[in-house]
């Protein structure tokens, strides 16, 4: 029974890109040594936020949901990684890099390859309205992933909460790798 509710809301995660009418553009990034098999909680950073306080709580909310129904675990105290965002509200330069598929790279790799592979730089030009969502290491304070939006917002997301939604779930459905736990259940 576990397993066929499992099932069920794989399938729901995987159809909600269906529902949203516009998914955005996404980039993400991930450390290649990342021990992704470890992660099991997470919590958020606190820093000062780049968000309108009105729809500040809306983004954490998303994904607070998101990452529980990957399985992951929400606790303030001894979390695994810990989540950032921010909007940047200027035109930057990021860098990025140009890596293999997550999910291929870190399921099918052995620890041997995945030491050996290079980072390779990819520069972006990011227009005004980029909302970036990062995962931290607890232990190590490492970046780990992170998704960010490139060139997509005319407008001003946070006018809509709709909008807001749409843009973290664009980011997160990037990331799908699943906890330990989720797997062997």
């Amino acid at each position: 029974m576990k397993r066929i509710s499992q099932l069920l809301l794989l399938t729901l995660i995987l159809s909600n890109g269906c529902f949203i009418t516009k998914e955005y553009p996404v980039e993400y990034d991930y450390n290649f040594l990342g021990d992704f098999n470890n992660y099991n909680s997470f919590a958020f950073f606190v820093t000062a936020s780049t968000i309108p306080d009105s729809q500040n709580e809306l983004v954490k909310a998303t994904i607070i949901n998101h990452l529980e129904l990957l399985g992951y675990d929400y606790q303030e105290d001894n979390p695994s990684f810990y989540v950032n965002y921010l909007y940047y509200t200027d035109s930057l330069r990021y860098r990025g890099y140009d890596q293999p598929k997550m999910d291929d790279f870190i399921l099918f790799r052995n620890k041997s390859d995945k030491e050996k592979e290079k980072y390779e730089n990819k520069n972006l030009d990011i227009n005004n309205g980029t909302l970036v969502i990062n995962f931290t290491e607890a232990s190590s304070n490492s970046m780990i992933w992170q998704g960010y939006t490139t060139d997509l917002y005319a407008e001003n997301i946070f006018d809509d909460p709709r909008k807001v939604r749409v843009a973290v779930l664009s980011i997160l459905n990037n990331y799908a790798y699943l906890p330990e736990d989720s797997k062997n259940n």
